[in-house]
């Protein structure tokens, strides 16, 4: 498709935030796009299995024009059914230069035009996580599809009913948290690596958009701003796919390369999540790598030199005792995501150390009659709003590496000490207000929990994610007000028997029609 841009204009229709109520003509449009989607239930339940069925490693999502990725089956489903006026499908292309494999790999994006100059952005992505062991799921295939049956047992266990087996897992109290929302303790499943973590994501978003070209062609109307869903690659890695979308730190800025103004726009980041409960933010994350520099020496004589292991493991103790006060004057305490959490040491490599065997934990050693003169570690940093937040979310990184430079240096003042935070390694916190209830009267999030309610019939609170989600960028790179999640229930992400439950696939193209309609409004079609 070509590019187009959409410009600001004096003129054009208002569009209307309804948080408590629809029109009788939003009403209608919504009426008949559930009507599309009720109607559709094989068609979209059979677009998930397609999906699952092309793992997409992130690396291998592929690109439209090959259907055994998982790129491909969303283009060719979009294909197949998209076809009205006003509806686009473009694609695009990760840079060779911003990309860490040499494998061909797309974005995916669908835009609907309104008609005044906000938006609503909805995202997804495309990858998963390796299946592990194949033996550990339902016929020896993580990807196939399975229906099951999942029973609530309490608290934060559950069992998985597959062909009469039964299998006893442990979720997230936040999981839990919805068990207890919901007036029942069992719901049917489809089980499969990825099914949950995201792909549910993405037929929710594409059954949506497809029972929203029906309704609109049947009432002769249009959408009050602009619709944009994108589908992208290598959020369970390096967020990449996002990066490209908003133009983050050379990235090449689709979304922004084609709006002059985003002022007016909300976005939505789905992921599998806790039966479409708006979650209002998360704390970053950022994985510092720390370098000693000693001076070698030989073993029999360690006086003459500088032990950078020894200093490096001085370091590493005083940075786990001093380095969370320190960062203290930077962040936000008891802050609305969580606290800050400093875990020195996750990694430790140094000396003669020339190769590890993971599984066996076989060590390839040289100069073991050597003083190191070198080490290397790396700090998992999880974090919450700096005070300034969120201005100055390119220098964080600095003033985290000069605390943590500082605090390894006194530990042990005869090794020189280097920090760093390369860019793949950091991703900032997200949060659409500082407090729990401030968040709660965000217009976005009324907007969504109100559609919950009215959805699936519970009323779904708000809630913090516990890692870093799509958000991180699309927030940071837009500054749009952006949901961090908001998807379907289940469980097991990243873990073998990984579920959705499978009435939230189908009501969820509901639930994001109606968060659609009640974000961007409804005019008569020109």
């Amino acid at each position: 498709m070509g590019q187009w841009k959409r410009i600001q204009t004096t003129d054009a229709p208002v569009r209307q935030r309804m948080n408590e109520g629809l029109t009788s003509t939003e009403q209608t449009v919504l009426d008949a796009g559930t009507e599309w989607i009720d109607a559709n239930t094989d068609l979209l339940l059979s677009f998930l299995d397609a999906l699952v069925g092309r793992p997409g490693l992130s690396g291998e999502e592929g690109v439209s024009d090959d259907p055994e990725t998982p790129v491909g089956v969303l283009s060719d489903q979009l294909d197949a059914t998209l076809d009205a006026p006003g509806f686009h499908v473009e694609t695009q292309r990760i840079h060779p230069e911003h990309d860490y494999v040499d494998a061909p790999r797309e974005n995916l994006y669908t835009i609907v035009n309104g008609a005044g100059d906000g938006g609503f952005v909805c995202t997804s992505h495309t990858d998963v996580v390796p299946a592990g062991d194949p033996t550990a799921w339902p016929n020896d295939d993580p990807f196939t599809v399975t229906e099951g049956t999942v029973h609530w047992r309490g608290g934060t266990t559950i069992d998985i009913e597959l062909d009469g087996e039964r299998y006893t897992r442990e979720i997230r109290e936040k999981m839990a948290r919805v068990w207890r929302l919901r007036d029942r303790a069992s719901a049917p499943v489809l089980v499969g690596r990825g099914v949950y973590d995201n792909k549910s994501s993405s037929v929710c978003l594409v059954g949506s958009l497809l029972g929203l070209q029906a309704a609109l062609g049947a009432t002769d109307t249009r959408l009050g701003g602009d619709l944009v869903h994108g589908h992208l690659v290598d959020e369970e890695v390096y967020q990449i796919g996002v990066k490209e979308m908003v133009g983050w730190h050379g990235g090449e800025n689709w979304l922004g390369n084609r709006y002059d103004s985003l002022a007016d726009f909300t976005a939505v980041v789905l992921e599998g999540s806790y039966g479409f409960v708006p979650v209002i933010g998360h704390r970053g994350l950022a994985w510092v790598v720390l370098e000693a520099t000693g001076t070698a020496a030989h073993a029999s004589t360690p006086e003459l030199g500088t032990n950078a292991v020894l200093g490096m493991s001085r370091a590493l103790v005083a940075l786990e005792e001093g380095l969370p006060a320190r960062l203290g004057e930077i962040f936000v305490d008891e802050d609305v995501l969580g606290r800050l959490t400093v875990a020195p040491g996750t990694t430790v490599v140094g000396g003669g150390v020339e190769a590890v065997e993971a599984d066996s934990r076989r060590v390839e050693r040289s100069g073991l009659n050597s003083v190191p003169d070198w080490c290397e570690a790396t700090l998992d940093i999880r974090l919450p709003r700096w005070t300034d937040f969120p201005k100055g979310v390119d220098d964080i990184c600095g003033r985290l590496v000069d605390r943590v430079e500082s605090v390894a240096a006194e530990a042990a003042p005869d090794v020189t000490f280097d920090a760093r935070v390369p860019d793949d390694n950091f991703f900032p916190p997200v949060a659409l207000a500082g407090s729990t209830e401030a968040a709660t009267d965000h217009p976005l999030v009324r907007t969504a929990a109100t559609t919950t309610a009215s959805r699936l019939g519970f009323d779904p609170g708000v809630d913090v994610a516990p890692g870093a989600t799509d958000a991180a960028f699309l927030y940071h790179g837009t500054r749009i007000p952006t949901l961090v999640e908001y998807g379907p229930a289940g469980g097991l992400s990243h873990e073998a028997l990984e579920y959705v439950e499978r009435d939230q696939v189908v009501e969820g193209a509901k639930v994001m029609l109606e968060l659609t309609l009640r974000e961007l409004g409804i005019v008569d079609a020109e």
